[in-house]
């Protein structure tokens, strides 16, 4: 790609101004103010865009530029740009390279010389920018150092989802816990609601029952009690009392749950409240991390011991590793068929310049065997025709016209004599033509010879180099086996700076002994001394202790409600207790009232049942005398509860009281039927549902927190995976980069630097792992690029940059140099204007320069394909 031209419609200072620009090298030359660099960072703006804020137009509004660009193809793109709306295409593109990669390879301007000098290795970071990520302000380095997995945090995440595992389980099974004895007093409080019923319903039946009875006793007896025999009336009154203590006595109910005496001893092993930390402290955390940081450091420090190990000095390792040079074989092997090609060439170059000096030679004698023509013969005639000629024409004027005849004819023969005086000037002229393309062209071919033995010379410089890099090689390689070490650059270093492994080592392993006795101090202040386990153990088991003493403080807390319960299971065994008593005497009254009457029998039922038929037994006359006994005794008993009036209000009272009980049931009828005995564990039942609900966890809010903590795991190990995969593909990347952009620009550097650097320095290596440069002078002494003078590192950055667009473009890209001689002498900038003019041959640069020697030099050496536009300052 060739730029024709640039117009700067309104940029910086510079409106509607145009810069050409020859195919070859254009130096534009000025003084300060003279706006090089406006230019410069038009060309750039006009190809790519973006321009810098400061080189917006000094008056107007519009921001625009334009270029003329023709490509290898023979198309010719004409870019017009808004810089203010920029919609245009890069034509950076067409070379394979973006507005940023070209920015970082083909343009080089004072700033990027500047941060290069001024940097202790800028050089080494540049170059590594450029190749890894096309001029921007990061590596692939950098990035991977802020690609750290957060195997704290997740190590953290787990035990938090562990920990909100535990406390939904626990949630869980408190809640099941309230749910079954939310359930069981429910069921109490619907059996205590039926029993009211049934129990009301009886009593009703029995209100009703004795008002009809009161009524019929009166009704029959009046005040006159009845006759009956006295013979009976003791044996009645021993069977009546029985059957009435019988009827009277509770029916022992079944308890359920817990045994007074469980409850007791389930109160009896409640730990106390526990004296010491329930939850790991935080100054003890914050020095433990300390700790884990550090042995983690120390130990991944270790495993990048350097082996194997070796008593050699790290002067001879560094040495070694300078010289190993493995790629010098295939440089060799490509050095000596350059060398044959250029020798070709060179041979047939000679044989062209002789051929055409020889032509040359013949064409020129040519010219000599020509004779000059008489020019003051020529010039004679050619007057005397003119003469004769205006004779004649006065002649004719005056009516004379035989004369005029005459004297037209006399003029006709002088033009035509001469014409004819001439000669051979025509075949003079063309042989004179003829020898002066002849020369031209046999000056070519000696130009052609001239640059033929300087490439053949070249060549074989770079073989001899080539082959004194294998000599090195192999020696390096012999040494690196007598000493029992890898012959591998990289090994060579490592093993070089052991010494400072060691002491980084050493710094490393103080730090965890510091901070390991900064744990057991921590651990020390609170009961935790045992010199002879680890601090990671120890660590374990004050934590293991912290959560034994939350757990029973948990427990110990349980105690307030275990005292109730045991005093409530005390008071139903109690009311059980005094119910069995009752039932008890009321079945011994029963027996000896049966032992009375005659009869036998053990179970209540059979006594009953001889009661029964005792009492069927007697004739029909005792049966009316103990009906009527009975009936009037029976009614001294009712009108001792009351009068027929005071049965009717209690009968009504009862009433109202039996309808409060129905509808008080009937809120309960959706509950299956359970056993009547629960109706006395009601309350107790319900105001323990009611103490549990207070202190209740909240399920909902257990399952949420056990959401969050999976869900931060989640997050975490993705974000850990994603950055394991990034620093995979990034290391990937820059290896690939490394390794095939290293060669290429180490290829080119090797032949360029004796040039510009007039024979000091013969070679050059880049590391593909670092991409660090190294320069090897005609001594043989390995040197840093980063550790030469400015003017060097200037000018080996000039070649990189220039080694990069060639290698990065698709074909070949122009170069943008903005004053890149600042810091060479007059040597080394002749060198490199010559190295530059012989770059411009297959690709187009343009050379910004305020230096006088590079207007001398342009003045002298530039050819028909380069220009030199020298600008004058911009007015103000």
């Amino acid at each position: 790609m060739k730029i024709e031209s640039v117009t700067a419609h309104a940029f910086g200072p510079l409106h509607d101004r145009t810069l050409p620009l020859a195919p070859g090298l254009t130096v534009v030359s000025g003084a300060n103010e003279s706006a090089k660099s406006s230019w410069h960072a038009a060309i750039r703006a006009a190809l790519c865009g973006a321009p810098s804020p400061r080189h917006r137009p000094w008056d107007g509004d519009s921001w625009r530029v334009g270029a003329m660009v023709s490509m290898a193809s023979g198309e010719v793109v004409a870019v017009e740009r808004d810089l203010d709306d920029d919609s245009a295409p890069d034509v950076a593109q067409r070379l394979g390279l973006d507005r940023t990669s070209f920015a970082a390879t083909a343009c080089i301007d004072q700033a990027a010389l500047l941060s290069v000098l001024e940097a202790a290795d800028g050089l080494q970071d540049h170059l590594r920018r450029a190749a890894a990520t096309a001029g921007t302000d990061g590596t692939v380095e950098q990035a991977l150092q802020r690609l750290i997995a957060p195997a704290d945090a997740v190590r953290e995440a787990r035990n938090r989802l562990r920990e909100a595992e535990t406390d939904l389980a626990v949630a869980r099974r408190e809640h099941a816990r309230y749910l079954e004895l939310r359930a069981q007093a429910r069921a109490a409080a619907a059996a205590k609601a039926r029993l009211a019923v049934q129990e009301h319903a009886a009593k009703l039946d029995a209100l009703t029952a004795r008002m009809a009875r009161l009524t019929e006793l009166q009704d029959r007896f009046g005040d006159s009690p009845p006759s009956g025999l006295a013979a009976q009336e003791e044996l009645t009154h021993v069977v009546n009392r029985a059957l009435a203590a019988w009827r009277a006595a509770p029916t022992p109910r079944v308890l359920t749950g817990p045994s007074a005496a469980a409850l007791e001893a389930e109160l009896r092993a409640l730990p106390g409240i526990p004296a010491g930390e329930t939850a790991v402290d935080d100054e003890l955390r914050l020095v433990a991390t300390a700790y884990e940081t550090a042995a983690a450091v120390a130990l991944a420090h270790r495993e990048r011991m350097p082996s194997p190990p070796t008593t050699a000095e790290p002067s001879v390792l560094r040495g070694l590793a300078t010289r190993l040079d493995p790629s010098g074989g295939a440089r060799l092997t490509t050095a000596s068929i350059e060398v044959d090609t250029a020798r070709q060439a060179q041979e047939e170059a000679a044989t062209a310049a002789a051929r055409t000096q020889v032509e040359a030679d013949v064409a020129a004698a040519r010219v000599q065997e020509i004779a000059l023509p008489n020019p003051f013969l020529r010039n004679a005639l050619f007057a005397l025709s003119a003469l004769t000629t205006l004779v004649g024409v006065l002649l004719l004027l005056v009516d004379q016209h035989l004369a005029a005849a005459t004297v037209l004819v006399a003029a006709v023969v002088a033009g035509i004599g001469g014409y004819l005086s001439r000669g051979n000037a025509p075949a003079r002229e063309a042989a004179v033509a003829f020898a002066a393309d002849q020369a031209a062209t046999a000056s070519r071919a000696r130009a052609r010879l001239f640059a033929a033995d300087r490439a053949l010379a070249e060549a074989e410089g770079q073989q001899a180099v080539a082959a004194e890099a294998v000599r090195l090689n192999d020696a390096a390689v012999a040494e690196c086996a007598a000493l029992g070490v890898p012959a591998d650059r990289e090994t060579l270093w490592r093993l070089a700076n052991r010494a400072a492994w060691e002491n980084e080592h050493a710094d490393l392993v103080c730090e965890v002994a510091r901070t390991e006795k900064a744990v057991r101090v921590e651990l020390a202040a609170r009961g935790k001394v045992d010199n002879t386990t680890s601090v990671p153990d120890l660590l374990v088991d004050y934590e293991t202790d912290c959560k034994v003493r939350a757990r029973q403080a948990a427990m110990a807390a349980q105690r307030p409600y275990l005292a109730q319960a045991l005093a409530d299971r005390r008071q139903a065994e109690a009311a059980v207790a005094e119910a069995t008593v009752a039932h008890t005497r009321a079945l011994a009254l029963l027996r000896h009232a049966v032992t009375a009457i005659g009869r036998t029998g053990e179970r209540p039922e059979d006594l009953l049942r001889a009661i029964a038929e005792w009492q069927r037994g007697w004739g029909d006359m005792l049966r009316e005398a103990e009906e009527e006994r009975n009936a009037w005794a029976e009614l001294q008993t009712l009108r001792a509860e009351g009068t027929v009036d005071d049965l009717e209000t209690a009968l009504s009272a009862a009433q109202t009281h039996h309808a409060t009980l129905l509808a008080a049931a009937a809120r309960h009828a959706a509950c299956d039927p359970v056993d009547p005995a629960l109706a006395a564990d009601h309350d107790t039942l319900a105001a323990t549902a009611t103490e549990m609900a207070r202190g209740l966890p909240s399920v909902p809010e257990a399952e949420e927190a056990v959401q969050a903590a999976t869900a931060a795991l989640t997050a975490l190990t993705t974000e850990a995976e994603a950055i394991d995969l990034a620093s995979q593909y990034l290391t990937a990347a820059r290896e690939k980069v490394h390794s095939t952009i290293a060669p290429a620009l180490e290829t080119t550097l090797r032949t360029w630097l004796p040039l510009v650097t007039d024979g000091r320095y013969v070679d050059a290596a880049i590391d593909a792992q670092t991409l660090s440069v190294s320069v090897r002078s005609s001594s043989d002494a390995w040197h840093l690029a980063s550790d030469l003078s400015l003017g060097t590192a200037e000018q080996i950055y000039l070649l990189l940059r220039v080694a990069l667009a060639q290698h990065l473009a698709t074909e070949a890209c122009p170069l943008l140099l903005d004053d890149v001689t600042v810091q060479a002498d007059d040597t080394r900038t002749q060198a490199v204007l010559d190295l530059l003019l012989r770059l411009s041959a297959d690709r187009q640069i343009v050379l910004f320069s305020q230096e006088t020697a590079v207007v001398e030099w342009a003045r002298e050496r530039l050819g028909d394909r380069d220009v030199l536009h020298q600008l004058t300052p911009v007015a103000a």
